[in-house]
């Protein structure tokens, strides 16, 4: 028998997990690391999917602009997450990769 190659949806979980405290990636970097560097969006659509209650860090993946991509109660949920890890925004929504980004 040969192993199973773990899904994409899969190799997402595990990078974002791998996101420390108080850092951010960008969709970008995930699908990177995933082994697929063409998929942001793929991953986006991923994190959207996670069941209610998951305890995976998706709230520190944001677009390459550093801002959140969510809209409505989705990006207040995000925006306080990170806030309460200490990441601080600008007057302009954005956060600041060189200070609080991780890249592998």
């Amino acid at each position: 028998m040969h192993p199973v190659a773990p899904s994409f949806s899969q190799r997402v979980f595990h990078v974002v997990a791998a996101i420390p405290y108080g850092k951010i990636t960008t969709y970008g970097e995930v699908a990177r690391l995933a082994g697929s560097p063409r998929a942001a969006r793929q991953v986006g659509g991923v994190l959207r999917r996670l069941p209610e209650g998951s305890t995976l860090p998706w709230h520190r993946v944001m677009n390459r602009h550093g801002q959140i991509s969510q809209q409505g109660e989705d990006f207040h949920r995000q925006r306080q997450a990170l806030l309460e890890e200490g990441i601080i925004f600008s007057t302009h929504s954005t956060v600041d990769f060189q200070l609080y980004g991780w890249y592998q």
